[in-house]
């Protein structure tokens, strides 16, 4: 037996069969033939493009089922490439020619393809190479599990383990089967992409885990522990025994946390609002069975991964808000815009080549530069938001008040068009995400012309410290306790207080037990959660008081450090954590001590 360490970024505890993806980018084979293997080796390729297509059918069909027929034309345009003549011919050529085998000279292909595309100066035909990039990784996973084909390790008879470097946006739907329990993989953070789509589809995973893809055997048994972050290789009888059991507790627990609804007050009558974070509209389904009030925060870059190669026009952005707003059952519904760019490249609509992303041409700098598609969004959302009121509209990455402004003036440029052209839209409520610190800065300003403010934890601590959020080299340094970043939410949250408006949190950090007990401490109002935590975190601010929370932060902002401050924190609410969830859960949550007297 042996554990592999990670980061814990969804709950959960599974058990299954290792399905390791290797890294094929760095390993890929690379070998001459013999003229006698050009045939077999033709076969191999042939095999791979049919096992491809049929996989991507697959999806498509899943997609179309559970998500809608929007969602599932992203493999429309994998098939295809996968179906297009010059990657066939020109692969096959180099297998002939060059007596390359199928792997080699299908990366020399995909090579060249890209690099035509690099050299289009039209940005959007240039970005199709990302779908190129997609189905090649397809080929070569095939291609490198072929040997193991004979012993169904595709066939998924037995719960699985994915093992991988990194997932592509596009796995999202193959993860999501039953036989599917986990993930674990060597890239991502607690807040990276991976991560949030690990929460959405409700599996559990560690990411971040150094060399895994070695340490772990095509097969092995895994015993993956989404609340510690750690990977059991091999693990014995009793360690197995003990996690089922474990795994047992913490369902009957969550099980009971889902009956505990209804408003949510603290322990001195304070009333807290807690809605969910989504980004497929099933999980509007999990929103209701946890009893959240409302979204708040849907993604709709989604909606651009499920139109691609495609943009979204006016009508698909107006029936996927207006479906979304009608399942809310009134309940308040926050839609983000447009959010492409940094780690979240869905190989559509950016310019490609930034020496920077997460820093660069992304979200509202990109709608403004590209109002077409901005404005062609935000005519969907107001149209939706004059059938569903409660439809509120947020735009990301606001770095100051002059943005701001011009954000504000296109949005009253496309309602004055609508009524032009005989639409009634009434005033929607409109916010900016403080997420940059130059914004959280100047919130004051901003707030006096916002309806509403909504803090995005996941950038504004990566831009505040700056660390990358999905790199493991630095993620020690991505402390959500660091005095700076605590400093700057609790100015965004009395800012909004003085200005009488909303202000709600997105970020990861509302999902977390100690996170949401900081954050109500600070002031903090209205959370929005990963929709499995919602319980979790309801359960847990039910049973603090405001007043004492409120006690111990202002205690804790007094300390110089990260670690100081949430070794106080977790001396103050450890007892109550451990008292909620039990101690299994809380082993890096404070000292447990029940006579903890704050909450």
């Amino acid at each position: 037996m042996k554990t592999v360490r990670g980061i814990a970024v969804s709950h959960g505890i599974a058990v299954g069969r290792a399905l390791v993806i290797s890294r094929w980018e760095s390993d890929l084979p690379r070998y001459r033939i013999a003229p006698a293997d050009v045939r077999s080796e033709f076969r191999r390729f042939w095999r791979a493009r049919r096992q491809a297509r049929d996989e991507i059918g697959t999806l498509r069909e899943k997609a179309a089922r559970e998500l809608g027929d929007k969602y599932a034309s992203i493999f429309d345009a994998h098939l295809m490439i996968l179906d297009d003549r010059s990657l066939g011919r020109e692969t096959m050529g180099r297998i002939r020619d060059d007596l390359l085998n199928a792997e080699w000279a299908l990366a020399k292909t995909v090579k060249r393809l890209l690099a035509a595309f690099a050299g289009v100066d039209d940005p959007y035909i240039r970005e199709r190479g990302g779908d190129i990039s997609d189905v090649h990784t397809r080929l070569q996973r095939i291609l490198a599990l072929e040997s193991n084909r004979e012993e169904g390790i595709l066939e998924l008879e037995e719960d699985t383990v994915i093992v991988a470097p990194s997932l592509l946006p596009s796995d999202a739907l193959w993860l999501h089967q039953p036989r599917i329990v986990a993930f674990v993989t060597e890239q991502g953070g607690k807040t990276s992409h991976t991560a949030i789509l690990a929460n959405a589809l409700e599996i559990a995973a560690v990411l971040g885990a150094e060399g895994v893809t070695e340490m772990v055997e095509q097969g092995d048994e895994l015993i993956v522990d989404g609340f510690h972050g750690t990977v059991i290789v091999a693990p014995t009888a009793e360690e197995k025994d003990s996690r089922l059991r474990e795994r047992a507790r913490l369902e009957q627990l969550e099980a009971a946390f889902e009956m505990d609804r209804g408003p949510v007050r603290t322990t001195d009558g304070v009333e807290l609002v807690l809605r969910g974070n989504v980004e497929f509209l099933e999980e509007v389904k999990t929103l209701h069975r946890v009893g959240a009030s409302g979204v708040g925060l849907y993604r709709s870059e989604f909606l651009f991964l499920a139109t691609a190669p495609r943009l979204p026009d006016t009508d698909q952005h107006f029936e996927a808000y207006c479906r979304l707003a009608r399942e809310l059952e009134g309940q308040p519904v926050v839609i983000r815009t447009l959010d492409l760019g940094g780690e979240k490249y869905f190989n559509d609509v950016l310019d490609s080549g930034e020496p920077n992303p997460v820093m660069g041409l992304r979200a509202i700098r990109f709608c403004l530069k590209r109002p077409d598609i901005f404005r062609t969004q935000l005519r969907g959302l107001l149209l939706a938001a004059a059938e569903y009121p409660n439809i509120r509209i947020m735009i990301p990455m606001i770095s100051g008040l002059e943005e701001w402004r011009e954000v504000r003036a296109m949005v009253a440029g496309v309602r004055e068009e609508l009524e032009a052209e005989g639409h009634r839209i009434p005033p929607v409520p409109l916010g900016p995400m403080i997420e940059i610190p130059a914004a959280a800065l100047v919130v004051d300003a901003l707030a006096r012309e916002s309806d509403f403010l909504s803090i995005g934890t996941n950038d504004l601590q990566q831009y505040t410290l700056a660390v990358d959020r999905g790199n493991r080299s630095v993620a020690y340094l991505n402390d959500p306790w660091h005095p700076a970043l605590l400093r700057l939410l609790r100015e965004i949250i009395l800012a909004a207080r003085r200005r009488e408006i909303p202000v709600a949190l997105c970020g990861e950090m509302a999902s977390e037990p100690l996170g949401a007990l900081t954050l109500l401490g600070l002031g903090l109002r209205e959370f929005s959660c990963n929709p499995v935590m919602v319980s979790e975190v309801r359960s847990i601010l039910r049973r603090c008081s405001e007043k004492a929370a409120r006690r111990v932060v202002s205690e804790a902002m007094g300390l110089p450090t990260g670690k100081e401050i949430r070794e106080h924190l977790e001396a103050a609410f450890g007892g109550l954590v451990e008292a909620v969830l039990g101690p299994s859960l809380t082993e890096d949550v404070g000292d447990g001590h029940q006579d903890s007297p704050r909450c």
